[in-house]
């Protein structure tokens, strides 16, 4: 895995983790992905006793301890094989002290207002420290940052549109493109479990043009 693999938000991890395709985010990142500590932080798992996680994605793990569906307890079964057994799919990106303030700067409101004055058009909801310690380290970095979240997302095309960001349906039509995964199963992946299991909100659908897949909006 190099230094210049993708950082990965917890929208898009949790999407390919909770159903057991970790290994196919890890192979679109050419080999790996880079996750920072907001997002996971290895020394929470095993969980301690009184001690409540902190990184994302550990906190999803405790919410879905508490549930008793099939959904989410097969989420957290998922989530533990990850812990587990696949190491040597990401590797952790422990931001500097220049990354977590420009964290704190992106998500803070003056941020939003900028991107509001460059495009009025433009819709961004409020951002989790988390995902702005993301964003500031594919910025300073020059890595891709894949990410699904409804502020993160529109504020850095709005102001930062160097960076290099792709969302979940444009990563599982990479994965049809290179050959990672057949169409109709990219489909049912993207459609039935990503949005209808798990409730990813998100307009954009997988479709098939040219022999290539992409993602369209409604018209």
């Amino acid at each position: 895995m190099t230094s210049g693999a993708p950082i990965v938000d917890n929208m898009v991890l949790a999407m390919f983790v909770d159903s057991g395709s970790a290994t196919l985010l890890a192979e679109l990142g050419g080999g790996g992905i880079q996750l920072s500590p907001s997002i996971l932080d290895p020394s929470e798992w095993p969980p301690h006793a009184g001690v409540r996680p902190q990184s994302e994605f550990v906190k999803g793990m405790a919410r879905f301890a508490g549930l008793g569906d099939a959904v989410n307890q097969q989420r957290l079964i998922e989530r533990e094989r990850f812990l587990r057994t696949t190491s040597g799919l990401w590797v952790p990106a422990a931001p500097t002290l220049e990354e977590l303030r420009l964290a704190v700067q992106l998500s803070s409101r003056e941020e939003r207002q900028r991107a509001k004055a460059i495009d009025p058009a433009v819709r961004v909801a409020r951002i989790d420290l988390g995902e702005a310690e993301c964003a500031a380290i594919a910025m300073t970095r020059s890595v891709p940052f894949w990410s699904d979240d409804s502020g993160m997302v529109p504020l850095l095309r709005a102001l930062y549109p160097q960076v290099r960001v792709s969302r979940t349906c444009a990563l599982i039509a990479e994965a049809v493109n290179q050959g990672l995964l057949p169409y109709h199963d990219a489909l049912e992946l993207y459609e039935d479990v990503f949005k209808g299991r798990f409730g990813l909100r998100s307009r954009a659908g997988l479709k098939r043009l040219g022999g290539r897949a992409v993602c369209l909006l409604p018209t």
